[in-house]
């Protein structure tokens, strides 16, 4: 699980769908907030909440739950306070004023004495006033959101790079391997040097989503990911070599014997 901090009011999460299947649950009971997701849920929203400093006195956190295409889950959530409960009322009744003098009776009688084609054109011309003040409700028109962080995210990056990645244990770098192996990894070794493992993979692709989902799973994982670090080149000198090609692959099929 990888909880991401995007402003002094909105977190990200992210559960890998590898980490979902761990624990017992399905992508569809942390969805539908089934029983069975109860315990962990609590744990996530607390944690959630203690990244954004929540006062729960005071405040209340709201949090939308998306089920990704790969069976992970993105759970957005962000803090309200009065003035901002106070300003979201504000739209909402806003909008539904806005609705109401768009659906008069007048209005509803004028498009049932059309006839045809007319008649068509003048109730989607209703229904798109309404659908526009709806969207009213979710404008927060709030220009205070701190890009910094999606600015890493979305840099260009080479076609080739190189990454190191430190595991306390083997069973860390297998569970690691088992959530990049889709990843477009050219080659990869695992070393070992005293108590602690490393996996040194080359990765070509342009692609952002490839970077964040390495990313997300080096946080979850291991205990650092790091790319062109001077370690990485001590590390291939003087550890001992534990698998000399295709590391990577072959740590993810331990997981499925």
């Amino acid at each position: 699980m990888v909880i991401i901090k995007m402003n002094s009011t909105t977190v990200e999460c992210n559960i890998a769908a590898s980490e979902i299947r761990e624990i017992g649950l399905t992508p569809e009971a942390i969805i539908n907030g089934e029983d069975t997701s109860m315990e962990f849920m609590t744990q996530v929203n607390k944690e959630m909440g203690q990244q954004i400093g929540l006062d729960p006195e005071n405040e209340v956190m709201m949090m939308a739950k998306n089920m990704m295409g790969d069976g992970s889950v993105r759970i957005f959530a962000i803090k309200m306070n009065n003035d901002d409960i106070q300003k979201a009322a504000d739209r909402i009744k806003e909008a539904a004023e806005g609705i109401l003098q768009n659906v008069t009776q007048q209005t509803v009688d004028g498009i049932k004495a059309k006839t045809g084609k007319e008649k068509g054109i003048a109730l989607n011309e209703m229904i798109s006033l309404v659908t526009e003040n709806i969207m009213k409700m979710y404008a927060t028109h709030d220009n205070s959101i701190d890009t910094e962080e999606f600015q890493a995210s979305s840099r260009q990056v080479s076609d080739y790079e190189k990454y190191m990645v430190e595991f306390d244990s083997l069973d860390q770098a297998i569970r690691f391997s088992n959530v990049v192996t889709g990843l477009p990894i050219e080659d990869s070794v695992l070393y070992k040097m005293e108590d602690t493992y490393y996996l040194i993979f080359g990765l070509r692709t342009r692609e952002d989503r490839d970077i964040y989902d390495l990313r997300r799973a080096g946080i979850e994982y291991s205990n650092l990911l790091s790319s062109g670090s001077p370690e990485m080149v001590h590390v291939t000198e003087m550890a001992d070599t534990v698998i000399k090609e295709n590391a990577i692959n072959r740590l993810s099929e331990i997981s499925k014997i």
